[in-house]
């Protein structure tokens, strides 16, 4: 086990606990009994002990929020092809980014707009794949928006990436697009919500998340796309929300026999064809490691086949 605070101050203490469990760190509180058996009602320090293989990126998230130093972390994505830079702690981009851009059946020309684009890893993993098609990403958090730009320059993409609230999108973005794309918040207005006000709005969708799904169909050009990853069990949601028809469900499976967890949704505006259910795709066999099918779109940057 690793040191990473020792303190006698209880509020610090807290805010740390509830920081590095935020950042899904098993942390452990050493010295509280005997803090007790001392009777020294705080006078004596308690330390945060951390596993060692976790102490870098421990240190690194306390540093930033109780030091107020931005940490960033350099992440690869399509073997390499793209490398974001995102918050340490918050939200961050992995896999439903990129399975999310796979998605999308964009073609050069075509304009196409994402809500919500974080640090950009979506776009510009759609921009990575598909040559000549010109993408704007919408975010609310202004140092986001900035790392975006920033992470499309440096790999030599073309994305514009502006911030706004997706609710209130400046006049030259209320118009139709061939594609819209979103990673919507993953939970509604219930249960815990995060102490870090970016990953909790980043997380919670206040019971919004019709809105989201009328939205991204509103600025949907007649005939293109709409797509969107969900959490299977809020499928149900999703559907009462959406048109009866011209949509597709793609079920992500973690492993052969394993429920689905995530959902790919796709609807073609204004299209009459009857609601779809795909064959899906299975992440990983039950060894643990990705199947082939879901490395040729993790690292070969391959489009998902959504019929």
């Amino acid at each position: 086990m690793h040191e990473v605070l020792k303190t006698n101050n209880p509020v610090l203490l807290n805010f740390a606990q509830v920081l590095l469990a935020d950042a899904g760190i098993d942390a452990q509180v050493f010295d509280v009994h005997t803090s007790v058996i001392e009777g020294s009602l705080g006078i004596l320090p308690r330390r945060i002990m951390v596993p060692d293989a976790q102490a870098g990126r421990a240190e690194t998230v306390l540093r930033e929020r109780l030091a107020g130093e931005p940490v960033r972390s350099d992440d690869r994505f399509l073997d390499g092809r793209i490398t974001v830079r995102q918050p340490e702690t918050g939200f961050r981009s992995g896999l439903d980014a990129v399975m999310l851009a796979a998605a999308v059946p964009a073609r050069g020309g075509d304009t196409v707009l994402e809500l919500g684009s974080g640090a950009g890893t979506a776009s510009l993993c759609l921009a990575a794949r598909v040559d000549g098609c010109t993408i704007t990403g919408v975010e609310i958090d202004g140092a986001l928006t900035d790392l975006a730009t920033a992470n499309a320059h440096a790999n030599g993409l073309t994305a514009r990436f502006i911030t706004a609230d997706v609710f209130d999108l400046p006049a030259d973005l209320r118009r139709d697009f061939t594609h819209v794309f979103c990673n919507p918040p993953f939970h509604g207005g219930d249960g815990e919500t995060s102490p870090d006000p970016a990953r909790a709005r980043a997380l919670q969708d206040e019971g919004r998340l019709g809105d989201w799904l009328a939205l991204g169909l509103k600025r949907t050009v007649s005939n293109g796309s709409f797509t969107t990853i969900l959490r299977a069990d809020r499928l149900g949601e999703a559907l009462a929300a959406l048109p009866p028809v011209g949509v597709t469900i793609f079920p992500l499976w973690p492993k052969p026999g394993v429920a689905a967890k995530r959902v790919i949704l796709t609807v073609w505006k204004d299209s009459r064809a009857p609601a779809m259910l795909l064959p899906g795709l299975v992440l990983h066999e039950s060894s643990g490691a990705y199947t082939e099918a879901a490395e040729d779109v993790l690292r070969g940057g391959k489009a998902l086949d959504l019929g």
